[in-house]
């Protein structure tokens, strides 16, 4: 079975670790990084997550080495951080497909901007897990076909 390693990044709070708990199998959690596996089309992806704690802003560069795609959580209620951008710009320069979760879409609703990313942009919920497998399938697509990032606006949750 082929094996992915996926890199999640986000800012403290952004719900990244609620999320996981509902994509990944066992998932590990410690206070510098979650770990976590999971099957998706017949691929192991194994899933990397540095706190996003200011002090574990190190653990990114490790984990990313070898990485196969990416998710950045956006914190729908915040909207996008200076932060943000500078995990757009650090997943970009690895040349790898991902996609944005908009989070916390029970909170505020409304359309991220556009115009920091290519990357898809999927609505989401933590809590419950809406919109978390369809934007996790679609990275999955996008690995497979070897495709970058493409402009794609999700609407559904």
């Amino acid at each position: 079975m082929e094996i992915k390693k996926i890199l999640v990044l986000g800012d403290a709070g952004s719900g990244k670790k609620t999320a996981l708990e509902h994509i990944c199998k066992n998932l590990v959690k410690t206070e510098a990084a979650s770990y976590g596996k999971t099957i998706v089309n017949n691929k192991k992806l194994q899933i990397f997550s540095p706190s996003g704690a200011e002090r574990f802003k190190f653990m990114k560069d490790i984990l990313a080495k070898n990485m196969d795609g990416a998710i950045i959580f956006i914190d729908n209620t915040q909207g996008i951080t200076a932060n943000c951008v500078e995990m757009i710009t650090f997943v970009e320069e690895k040349s790898v497909p991902y996609v944005i979760f908009a989070n916390k879409q029970d909170l505020n609703n409304s359309s991220l901007p556009d115009h920091y990313s290519q990357a898809p942009i999927f609505p989401t919920e933590s809590i419950s897990g809406r919109g978390l497998s369809n934007g996790v399938n679609t990275l999955v697509e996008m690995m497979d076909h070897g495709h970058g990032n493409m402009k794609i606006q999700v609407i559904t949750c």
